[in-house]
């Protein structure tokens, strides 16, 4: 009678049968997978751009309102200087911003309490009559990174709970098609063949068609067609039938978890079912896990309760029945208002998989040495670089190669990123074969596929690595040449090519890729640092003006010695120069983007580094249209007297 109610249960209501279910929950499943993914990969691309903003914004007020506020504070116009930072708090991403002076403090907005973003610049005013630059104080800026937060959650919330309801509105339509172009038809098949007696044949078995969910001479007809031609062997398609659908029921899955719960005390106020039955603990019973007789060695299980802290993979061996079995602990500490409440943890049987796990750590420790060695490289030239950034930021001729720290950073965090995605690759193995081993269901073809990932996730992570610490390398040889203007025996297309390897993160941009034409054995005794700012001013002057209407960017940088000297050949393919300012653009301070970031003294710095530090000669040729062409003669052995 129970079975013919679940027949009858199955073919009246969709939610009845079994092979719907399992399709629903797959679709499901699936679904919700995908969606997560799809909106975490959203989620954290919307988390780069909403910091990158931030950032981006603090950079323009160091590099573009940090001058103004100079001036009005240099002028003592404190009327305008408050006028200025109210305007400047009102921008996105800025919440609060403090100019500081001396004993004087000016601010605009409300100060971040938690979770803010800070930065902190001087305020620097340069005098053009006496040619010196004062440091007038600090300008301190703020932006809340917990609005940020709050607006990615929501969005993220919003999304899963549409994809829910959508994916629910899909699989439930599914199920309803489902049931009536299949289950209906299946089960009148079914009770064809169970009323079927060989002594009285029945007529043969007809099914209606519903329009446009059922199609005609479909799969399930030649069922019928086949099931009416052998009602002699119905008994034997019966039996297989009957077999396919219990294999259905007998799927199960085998847990051995232990789920616990401690007091503030350590108390054990809740312990799952299995967990009791193993210890042989009543239900009522909250002892402590010292009270339990199976853990009276386990020492370092109590240190590590008694720090109250999150616990993970903590290993135990203990005696149940005189069988020693592995357990790994694993605890979440409960805190209220500041008070610890207890632990909440699990434990797992891991005793067929112990040696696995073992080998699985050697794996890792021997990882985690590789990726803390290169690590502590990376932090050392990172140091490195800071360091060489602040003092640059203390010369002015060299201002413009603070600009070059953050697009060797920006250039740096690509392969940065990729080393913490690999890293995030290793650690999903770890947690997909430490899940393995609590489930017991690891075979050798899976274990081989999550080495064969964790190998290929180590090598793109010490390739980035690499990646990443040659362009510190670059950075760092340019970023010495130009402050130290100490004289030296160097090859002049290695330092070129580095300069442009630095500057890859403003030319890119246009896009412009600069190529260097020369002999790669040519070498100079003389001022690599001054060659090389040279030579960087003119790549940024075009850059910054030469090809605004191009569309195809190209740069030539030539060289050639002839007798004592080296001759450079600089050329671009952009707008040009007028022929009235080919003498003007070596003034200080002319600029055609005054107010747009151009300051007017680029090339007259080129102008008086090439003639006062080596003793060297500029030609320039332009036309509108056909860009720029700069001829530079210098010693290739730069006199005693120069180096002076």
């Amino acid at each position: 009678m129970n079975k013919n109610r679940q027949f009858t249960e199955s073919n009246t209501n969709p939610f009845h049968s079994r092979i719907g279910r399992r399709i629903i929950i797959i679709l499901i499943l699936l679904s919700g997978a995908v969606t997560l993914i799809a909106t975490l990969a959203q989620t954290y691309y919307d988390y780069k751009n909403e910091f990158n903003d931030v950032y981006q914004r603090h950079h323009e007020i160091e590099t573009i309102h940090a001058d103004l506020l100079s001036a009005s504070l240099w002028d003592y116009d404190l009327v305008l200087l408050q006028q200025r930072l109210d305007g400047l708090v009102n921008l996105p991403k800025l919440e609060y911003i403090r100019v500081t002076s001396g004993t004087y403090q000016f601010e605009a907005g409300s100060p971040v309490a938690n979770n803010a973003i800070s930065n902190s610049y001087p305020l620097n005013y340069y005098d053009i009559d006496n040619n010196h630059t004062d440091n007038l104080g600090t300008i301190y800026i703020e932006s809340n990174a917990q609005d940020i937060y709050n607006h990615l959650i929501k969005q993220f919330v919003v999304t899963l709970i549409i994809n829910a309801i959508k994916t629910l509105f899909v699989c439930f339509a599914i199920l309803m098609v489902f049931h009536k172009s299949v289950n209906h038809r299946i089960f009148a098949i079914a009770h064809y063949l169970r009323d079927y007696n060989p002594s009285q044949p029945a007529d043969k078995l007809a099914l209606p068609h519903k329009k446009w969910i059922i199609e005609k001479n479909d799969e399930l007809d030649w069922l019928i067609e086949e099931t009416n031609t052998i009602t002699n062997n119905v008994t034997i398609l019966y039996q297989n039938i009957k077999f396919e659908q219990e294999r259905f029921t007998d799927f199960t899955l085998v847990s051995s978890d232990w789920l616990w719960e401690t007091d503030p005390n350590g108390h054990l106020i809740y312990m799952s079912d299995a967990m009791r039955t193993t210890l042989s603990i009543e239900r009522k019973a909250t002892p402590t896990f010292a009270q339990i007789p199976v853990f009276k060695d386990v020492t370092s299980l109590y240190c590590t309760l008694e720090k109250r802290e999150d616990f993970n993979k903590c290993e135990q061996q203990i005696i149940v029945n005189d069988e020693a079995i592995f357990m790994m602990f694993q605890g979440v500490a409960r805190y209220q208002k500041g008070r610890f409440i207890g632990f909440r943890g699990t434990a797992i049987n891991i005793t067929e998989l112990k040696l696995a796990q073992l080998e699985l750590q050697t794996l890792n420790y021997n990882l985690e040495k590789t990726i803390d060695e290169r690590t502590r490289d990376l932090q050392q030239s990172m140091d490195r670089l800071q360091q060489t950034q602040n003092q640059l930021i203390e010369s002015e001729k060299l201002a413009a190669l603070g600009g070059l720290v953050a697009g060797v950073a920006h250039e740096v965090n690509t392969p940065l990123g990729i080393a913490v995605t690999a890293t995030s690759v290793i650690q999903d193995v770890n947690k997909e074969l430490n899940s393995a081993f609590c489930s017991q269901t690891l075979t050798s073809t899976q274990f081989a596929e999550l080495m064969q990932r964790m190998t290929d996730s180590s090598n793109m992570l010490e390739s980035n690595l690499n990646r990443a610490a040659k362009l510190i390398k670059d950075f760092k040889q340019t970023a010495v040449d130009q402050v130290s203007e100490q004289r030296s025996q160097f090859n002049v297309h290695q330092v070129l090519d580095a300069l442009i390897a630095s500057l890859h993160s403003e030319t890119r941009k246009v896009p412009v890729s600069p190529i260097i034409k020369g002999d790669t054995q040519l070498m100079m005794n003389s001022l690599p640092g001054v060659l090389t700012q040279i030579f960087a001013n003119l790549i940024m002057n075009s850059v910054h003006h030469a090809f605004t209407d191009t569309e195809s960017a190209e740069i030539y940088i030539k060289f050639h010695e002839q007798n004592d000297n080296v001759i450079f050949e600089y050329q671009d393919n952009g707008c040009g120069v007028e022929p009235a300012l080919h003498q003007k653009i070596f003034e200080p301070f002319f600029t055609s983007k005054r107010g747009m970031g151009g300051s007017g003294l680029g090339l007259n710095i080129v102008f008086n580094l090439l003639n006062k530090k080596l003793h060297g000669e500029l030609i320039f040729e332009s036309q509108v249209g056909h860009g720029v062409h700069y001829t530079i003669t210098m010693p290739k052995q730069l006199p005693s007297s120069q180096q002076d």
